[in-house]
């Protein structure tokens, strides 16, 4: 192995695994996550960890050296195939579909059916899969349970079919390792849209329910305990920002170049907004501070805008009717729920973000730019907008390197809501506002498993507490009482 990790790319990881281990098949995932994690405290990116843990896995594979299988191993080859390359027919029947449930309005669709263009990209991935895995799967295996399938598929009808969705089903939990809650989330995007278009009325789905409740999934005990072992406590990560400016006022003394210590700059903006405003990645990525429309913008606010306003911003009003304000607007279809709900963001941007933001702007994204301005308030290396890959190794890295474990944006929501709901127990309405819930059960059942069982026994401990120390204050006074008759 060590004689071969030099030309595979991957000579650091085996010589550091080397001198913890004896043998490679001793080596466990959890020591190339160490080496990684240290990488990462050394300087080198999470991207690049990630890419050279999954070179010495292959290395491993390769020399017959572990029994162990990681899911950079279990998951490195794609077998989906692009639409691009669907039969003509199948192809324009997929376009019609995507653009029936994108459509503002569509003859027989149902009221809030409208895909927004994140939705319906999962609903084109989920349909390239399915037909990757009965071409490229079903066709080159004779693993027993994969259905026999008729190629060439040309149509939807033909390849929404019992045999062809169970044996995928199957096949992604049995090999590829595929949540089941996952999988019941995607198939149900894929069922409804058939159910709901005029063309597949006909179409006997009675199949699909029992399939999907014969998927075995996580208990919401596992899935809480899985999220707690890759959490990080929130005065953890309130302390990330902190470590990146050291780092850039550090890399400013040292005369850095002028890209190296804007970067420094964005990422500490990024974490420093996600720990008050802990938005979903997509609204981060796709903040727009330019533009006919910004999400970001510094104005006076409309008399007539229902936003709440603090102490201050009401205050500087009080002294200058016409003072402005940093706002941000995301309308509703730019929110995750706007397209069934109507819930549109109007927010006063909370203050101790304001001075970092404008530092940011005038002084450090000018310099990451390159070429046109996209409008995003964060851009990647090449000063376009962030993609969603981009985002979650960003916020992984600056986790990873400054706190000690790798956090992506989504589980950063739950960081910030269990801190909420620990300094203000059971205020879920509060915290369904944070997060931008439309409907409180939704924060209730995300969340309201913080408030279980124990929550109960401490609740009554206290109560039986106040209860004793008002008896003895009542017996005190009785006897204090007595005393002054005798």
């Amino acid at each position: 192995v060590l004689a071969l990790a030099g030309e595979k790319k991957c000579a650091d990881v085996a010589k550091y695994l080397a001198r913890i281990r004896k043998t490679p098949h001793e080596i466990t995932i959890e020591d190339v996550d160490h080496w990684a994690y240290l990488r990462v405290q050394q300087g080198i990116s999470y991207e690049e960890a990630r890419r050279r843990k999954a070179l010495f896995w292959r290395l491993l594979r390769d020399c017959d050296c572990t029994e162990q299988t990681p899911m950079c191993i279990v998951r490195e080859k794609n077998y989906g195939v692009p639409l691009e390359q669907f039969p003509s027919g199948l192809k324009k029947e997929v376009l019609e579909l995507l653009r029936w449930k994108q459509a503002e309005y569509s003859v027989d669709r149902p009221k809030g059916a409208r895909h927004r263009p994140v939705t319906a990209k999962r609903l084109e991935e989920l349909i390239c899969q399915v037909l990757g895995f009965a071409i490229n799967v079903c066709g080159k295996s004779e693993a027993v349970y994969l259905p026999a399938i008729s190629l060439p598929i040309v149509s939807l009808t033909q390849l929404v079919d019992k045999q062809i969705i169970g044996g995928y089903v199957e096949w992604s939990i049995n090999e590829r390792k595929v949540k089941g809650a996952s999988l019941q989330r995607n198939l149900r995007l894929l069922v409804a849209a058939m159910r709901q278009h005029p063309s597949y009325k006909a179409m006997d789905l009675s199949w699909v329910k029992p399939l999907l409740d014969s998927v075995p999934t996580e208990s919401k005990a596992v899935v809480r305990r899985r999220k707690s072992e890759k959490s990080l406590d929130y005065t953890v990560v309130e302390s990330i920002p902190v470590k990146i400016r050291a780092e850039r006022l550090a890399a400013t003394k040292n005369k850095k170049g002028a890209n190296t210590i804007a970067r420094l700059a964005m990422e500490e903006l990024l974490i420093t907004w996600m720990i008050p405003l802990p938005w979903r990645q997509r609204n981060l990525r796709e903040c727009r501070i330019n533009g006919p429309e910004p999400n970001l913008f510094k104005r006076k606010i409309p008399p007539f805008l229902d936003i709440d306003k603090p102490e201050w911003v009401q205050l500087e009003e009080q002294k200058n009717p016409e003072s402005e304000f940093w706002q941000f607007r995301f309308k509703c279809e730019e929110t995750k729920t706007g397209t069934r709900t109507g819930i549109e963001i109007n927010c006063v941007l909370p203050r101790p973000l304001i001075g970092l933001l404008e530092q940011y702007l005038k002084e450090f994204r000018p310099h990451l730019l390159d070429g046109a301005d996209p409008g995003t308030l964060f851009v990647n290396e090449a000063g376009k907008p962030l993609t969603l890959a981009q985002t979650t190794i960003a916020v992984s890295h600056l986790t990873l390197r400054h706190g000690g474990r790798r956090v992506t944006p989504h589980l950063f929501r739950d960081i910030v809501a269990f801190a909420w709901l620990k300094a203000h127990p059971k205020d879920y309405l509060t915290l369904s506002k944070i997060l931008w819930h439309s409907d409180i059960k939704t924060t209730i059942e995300i969340y309201g498993s913080e408030f279980n069982a124990s929550c109960g026994v401490v609740a009554m401990e206290s109560w039986l507490e106040e209860r004793q120390a008002k008896s003895k204050v009542l017996e005190r006074e009785g006897r204090e009482g007595l005393n002054r008759k005798e």
